[in-house]
């Protein structure tokens, strides 16, 4: 082992440049490490500042401004992430360049000069831009953040991280997702602006119309002015009228307007008080029978 050692020693002592690589990769490792942990300690004051002017507002009620405190709290945490992607693609690239320049390689003249090679590389190139420069829009055009309740494709879930090229979605069965950037044409962002809880109940044709809508509205009423509710829904509750009619079954449809993500349990809140209060009444629901067959 010893022997390895002094070989190790005599060939760093015959070669210059394999210092100066040393010292190029060393301060790549620290350059990117201190430029992170700047990056996070910016975010996290940022968090702070905003969280500590969200616990001071004396009003417990939802307004327009808390509802932008927690999508720039989000956004902070965003652009956090992306910058600390991007901080490590920069300083690897720089060094990458740096070890090369050391070793009497000339990245420049060899992409120039290799014809085939070059355009080879810029073709394949081209998906890797695609995926930057859409990755850069999303963010600052705030299409989506941490923590933003996303769909994506097939994909619906829990965005967990945004780089400059991968998205990272948790999903509802706790399936990790990584999305390339470049390959996102469609997303919805259910946590932007408000929510909107669709209830649809079915009747027997048999039963009273009016009644049913007063009995429904008089359940949702009571749930959304619950402790628990009453600060995730921003309006009253809507009723649509007979959504749709087959053979003997009748859809009443309403909807609750809720903050961002809080529709789902709004919805199952206000179906159970529905059907509870539904049974004490003597009121008949009947199975729902899928829009295609309408």
């Amino acid at each position: 082992m010893s022997e390895f050692w002094q070989q190790v020693a005599a060939f760093f002592a015959e070669n210059d440049a394999a210092w100066r690589v040393l010292l190029i990769m060393l301060g790549a490792i620290i350059a990117s490490w201190v430029l992170r942990i700047l990056i996070q300690r910016g975010v996290n004051k940022i968090v702070r500042g905003v969280k500590r002017s969200q616990a001071t507002d004396s009003t417990q009620e939802i307004s327009t401004s808390g509802v932008v405190r927690e999508r720039a709290i989000q956004r902070t945490r965003t652009l956090g992430a992306v910058g600390r992607s991007i901080v490590t693609w920069v300083v690897g690239i720089i060094a990458v360049v740096l070890i090369a320049r050391e070793f009497g390689i000339d990245l420049t003249a060899i992409l120039a000069s290799a014809g085939f090679v070059g355009a080879a590389l810029a073709f394949g190139a081209q998906s890797i831009v695609k995926d930057l420069l859409n990755g850069i829009f999303m963010v600052f055009e705030d299409q989506l953040g941490v923590g933003d309740w996303v769909t994506i494709g097939n994909i619906e879930g829990t965005v967990e991280d945004l780089g400059v090229r991968i998205t990272q979605v948790r999903g509802l069965d706790g399936t990790l997702w990584f999305v390339r950037n470049g390959e996102i044409l469609q997303l919805g962002n259910s946590s932007q602006g408000h929510g909107q809880a669709i209830i649809d109940i079915t009747l027997k044709n048999s039963e009273n119309i009016d009644e049913a809508q007063e009995v429904m509205l008089m359940c949702a009423n009571n749930v959304i002015n619950t402790p628990e509710l009453r600060r995730k829904v921003t309006g009253n509750p809507d009723i649509w009228g007979v959504q749709s009619v087959y053979g003997d079954r009748v859809t009443i449809r309403f909807t609750i307007r809720t903050r961002a993500e809080a529709h789902w349990e709004v919805q199952r809140a206000v179906r159970k008080e529905i059907k509870a209060e539904f049974g004490r009444r003597g009121i008949e629901m009947a199975s729902q029978i899928p829009e295609g067959l309408l």
